[in-house]
């Protein structure tokens, strides 16, 4: 018992200064909001990449999937995001010929594993980031907000009433309870953040709360089947109490570019 509540107060203490730096990102956006964007991606790919090539594996390739995220972001940034749909084409076509030499050479039976981990790197990370770079602060603390109070929740709840196992393959410790209470906590936060922020009522925000609950367990059970893929429990060890960057940021992947398309259809802003 004394370990667990020594880790709830590690997970809380990185908590609270994760949601400080969040906070002076979003209050001073510019530069702030977009350095820490830029560092998210290249920690969030050295993680990935780190997962399948080892600590110290591929770095040049590593450093060019940053070099390429980076630009995604940053062109997306100032309003060129059909530039930034070029550089990810441009690292498929740095992935094919990368394949294309390297089994030519040796035919490895896996050659193509390499490129195809390199790609997704790009789509899983950087791609899924571009909304940051031009969301509204009201609609990214609203994501944030959903997905922190999904998280939270589903951790409370789980770890005090969790008895019955969600997708014990893909997430040993997750539960069916847990994953109740995150979807409760998310649904409650959006019905109340959504009619003082947004412009649509309380039940419109509350269906919105379910898809962004949705995707934020679909986001966190892909990251978890990545890890349990490649044998290891946390992404890094960045974060006490959390785990790496893609432990903390892999609901907040998924959940944001789908309310950042669902806002192209419907004013909830």
């Amino acid at each position: 018992m004394a370990v667990d509540h020594a880790v709830d107060i590690t997970r809380t203490i990185t908590g609270v200064g994760l949601l400080a730096i969040l906070i002076v990102a979003l209050w001073f956006r510019g530069w702030f909001l977009l350095g820490l964007i830029l560092l998210v991606a290249a920690l969030g790919l050295w993680e990935f990449y780190g997962l399948f090539w080892g600590k110290t594996g591929r770095i040049r390739s590593r450093i060019c999937g940053i070099t390429l995220g980076w630009l995604m972001l940053l062109l997306t940034w100032y309003n060129r995001p059909q530039d930034a749909l070029v550089c990810l084409g441009a690292g498929f076509v740095l992935a094919s010929l990368s394949f294309l030499f390297r089994w030519d050479v040796v035919e490895e039976d896996n050659a193509f594993s390499a490129s195809g981990i390199f790609m997704t790197g790009l789509s899983y990370i950087p791609l899924l980031l571009l909304p940051a770079t031009y969301l509204a602060t009201s609609k990214l603390v609203f994501v944030l907000g959903a997905v922190a109070i999904s998280d939270t929740a589903a951790y409370f709840v789980g770890t005090r009433f969790g008895h019955h196992k969600l997708w014990p393959r893909v997430s040993p410790n997750k539960s069916s309870e847990g994953a109740v209470g995150s979807l409760a906590g998310c649904v409650l936060f959006c019905a109340i953040y959504g009619p003082i922020y947004g412009q649509a009522g309380w039940f419109a925000f509350a269906i919105l709360g379910i898809a962004v609950n949705a995707f934020a367990q679909l986001g966190d059970l892909f990251e978890s089947a990545l890890k349990r893929s490649v044998h290891v429990k946390d992404s890094g060890h960045l974060l006490p109490g959390h785990g790496g960057i893609l432990d903390r940021a892999d609901s907040f992947l998924f959940a944001m570019p789908m309310v950042a398309v669902v806002d192209q259809w419907y004013s909830f802003f």
